[in-house]
């Protein structure tokens, strides 16, 4: 059954059946939280549930609406996703009639995660306005359209704005379904059109219980869980080893910090430049405050809590060394540099509250 394939969320997925069971599914939908918590397919099976050719409450997975969907190519259901900004002259016949790679791009999106969307990545004006447009049509083939707007966070407020005016005047054969991890950046006017689907982090049995059924086992299982945090699309990235470049970079930043080593320092900076991805330094931050973490947790002797269980000596030795006073003073900072970021403060500028937090001193740039 369609919902099946969703992890965990019985509460969300409950309401959802609810909804299509009375057929009283609302216009705007809005199915928030965390990342890697399930969001993307819970909106990819509930188009499927509506234009499903079975007509039973959940998708039946076997008909050609539902396989369709799948791939983005269903008549009624109109995608959007992040991309990066088009350069040069603006093709006409492009904006009228999206092309092969941008399905394929949407595809991608949808099967990688938070690491698939691109630096610089939006949704833009004139692809919410398509979406509008097409939105404003008969059905071809099912009983309603659907519109699924992924990653709605990265929408340009002018066109939030122009979607504003399809959800103030909503069509009985149009449902918009917004799928984001930070539905805070959204416009108050668009929240309040919408009926959430509020996904909760996964519990860490269902996330070991899925990588299990997926053929992992072993010390690398417990290792994943424990840093996925409830995150899925996390804890498939340290199965698979993604994650630990960035992780011994963070190590490298706590040991120079409090070693005092400033070449370290601004070796660890010039390395999360270079990646030029837009979630390098919070990836970097978010896995600095796990390992603060589970510094706390040394300091306090709860060793079996710790999720980087393979790091163990390296924290231990740092644990001494750092402190309960300078773990507190960083964790702070932490905290502040989401905020800073949010509000597109150089990252180099929090990774240097950061270092001085934890008791280094930048010190110059090398030169040459």
């Amino acid at each position: 059954m369609s919902f099946a394939h969703v992890i965990g969320q019985e509460a969300v997925k409950a309401q959802a059946r609810a909804w299509l069971a009375a057929d009283r599914l609302p216009h705007a939908i809005l199915i928030c939280g965390p990342e890697g918590t399930g969001k993307r397919r819970l909106a990819l099976e509930l188009a499927k549930a509506i234009c499903c050719r079975a007509g039973a409450v959940e998708a039946c997975d076997a008909c050609s609406s539902c396989r369709r969907i799948e791939q983005l190519s269903h008549p009624d259901v109109h995608a959007l996703v992040p991309l990066a900004p088009r350069r040069g002259r603006k093709d006409k016949a492009r904006e009228e009639s999206p092309p092969e790679e941008d399905r394929i791009a949407a595809l991608e999106f949808l099967a990688g995660g938070a690491s698939a969307s691109p630096g610089g990545a939006n949704i833009s004006v004139e692809s919410l306005r398509q979406l509008q447009a097409s939105m404003g049509y008969a059905p071809g083939e099912s009983s309603r359209r659907v519109g699924l707007v992924f990653g709605a966070e990265c929408m340009q407020p002018a066109g939030a704005n122009a979607l504003l005016k399809s959800l103030e005047e909503p069509s009985r054969r149009a449902i918009f379904v917004l799928v984001s991890a930070a539905p805070e950046r959204l416009l108050p006017t668009v929240l309040s059109r919408c009926q959430r689907l509020a996904c909760r982090r996964l519990r860490p049995e269902e996330v070991r219980d899925h990588l299990r059924s997926q053929g992992m086992e072993g010390d690398r299982l417990e290792l994943a869980v424990r840093l996925g945090a409830g995150s899925l699309d996390r804890a498939s990235r340290a199965v698979s080893g993604e994650l630990d470049p960035v992780r011994l970079q963070v190590e490298r930043f706590l040991q120079a910090a409090v070693a005092g080593e400033t070449q370290e320092y601004w070796e660890v900076i010039e390395e999360l430049s270079a990646r030029g991805e837009k979630n390098a330094v919070p990836l970097f931050l978010e896995l600095l405050g796990v390992h603060l973490r589970d510094l706390f947790l040394l300091d306090q002797g709860r060793e079996e809590e710790i999720a980087l269980v393979d790091r163990l000596v390296a924290l231990k030795g740092l644990a001494t060394t750092l402190g309960p006073a300078r773990l507190e003073r960083a964790a702070l900072e932490v905290d502040r540099a989401g905020e800073y970021l949010g509000r597109h403060v150089h990252p180099n500028l929090v990774l240097v509250d950061l270092w001085r937090a934890l008791g280094g001193r930048p010190g110059p740039a090398p030169t040459g």
